[in-house]
């Protein structure tokens, strides 16, 4: 299955069946896509545009790296699908197979590594973000907060996959090493959505 060939109809039918794939981290890959998606539209509604001339550069760097968040998260939903696969090879191998263990302990740490990338590509999302909303056409600035919140929502995705899959690891240095370098990537992305969360109360989006 290559989540990228899907319609939104189809990948809707494909996560509401009896299977647990794709699931919730293959679902935030595709959010966190929108999301890069959402910048790019706003950074293309600005480039041409007399009033923001002086940001067309500025718009051309969210379009580079907004494309390649595309891309790394189309691919990470495919290997979110690939990694619990692969996991659940593990679980069945039979008990008497000495090393079951081992892959199961190796099949979850390839698992903590599609939706840490995910976090990564929030992050970045939120990042370029903020940029199109401050200095994006404003026409479209309802749009830069709108990835700004798939982006929130992908971040956490990532994070509840990654806790998920560390709970059964016994590898306790290994589950800090990632903890830690999770929460740093998460730590920046609370710096941008909140400053973000700024511009749409300044913007008079809302109260809350």
């Amino acid at each position: 299955m290559d989540i990228r060939k899907l319609s939104v109809e189809e990948l809707c039918n494909k996560v509401k069946e009896k299977t647990p794939v794709p699931g919730g981290g293959a679902v935030g890959a595709v959010v966190a896509a929108l999301g890069a998606s959402l910048n790019s539209m706003v950074a293309n509604l600005t480039l041409g545009k007399k009033k923001y001339e002086n940001y067309e550069g500025l718009m051309q760097e969210v379009l580079e790296n907004m494309e390649l968040v595309l891309e790394r998260s189309l691919r990470i939903a495919n290997e979110d699908v690939k990694a619990f696969d692969k996991v659940m090879e593990a679980y069945k191998l039979p008990k008497e197979d000495p090393t079951k263990e081992e892959k199961i302990q190796a099949a979850l740490k390839e698992a903590v590594a599609t939706p840490f990338e995910l976090i990564e590509c929030a992050r970045d999302v939120l990042k370029y973000a903020e940029i199109v909303a401050k200095w994006g056409n404003q026409n479209a600035v309802s749009d830069a907060f709108s990835a700004a919140e798939l982006a929130r929502a992908a971040c956490k995705i990532g994070e509840y996959n990654v806790m998920i899959n560390l709970k059964s690891m016994v590898d306790e240095s290994f589950k800090k090493k990632i903890m830690d370098e999770m929460y740093e990537v998460m730590g920046e992305a609370k710096v941008y959505y909140e400053r973000i969360q700024e511009l749409i109360k300044e913007n008079g989006f809302t109260k809350i």
